[in-house]
């Protein structure tokens, strides 16, 4: 699995601890549906990083 599946991962579970309801579309956890809008995994990230929710600047994500 690569590296960044857990920071795709951990900003679903990071959203979802926010109160938005998150789930993924298919078994890669490429695709999601937020609070009911479709997004790919960098939105996903971007999002939770937008509300502070996850730094931008931790090595997993650079």
């Amino acid at each position: 699995m690569p590296d960044d599946h857990d920071a795709i991962t951990e900003a679903a579970d990071a959203l979802i601890a926010y109160g938005y309801k998150v789930e993924p579309v298919g078994d890669d956890f490429a695709l999601w549906v937020v609070n009911g809008k479709g997004m790919n995994d960098s939105d996903l990230l971007a999002l939770a990083i937008r509300l502070g929710l996850m730094d931008s600047s931790a090595p997993r994500l650079q």
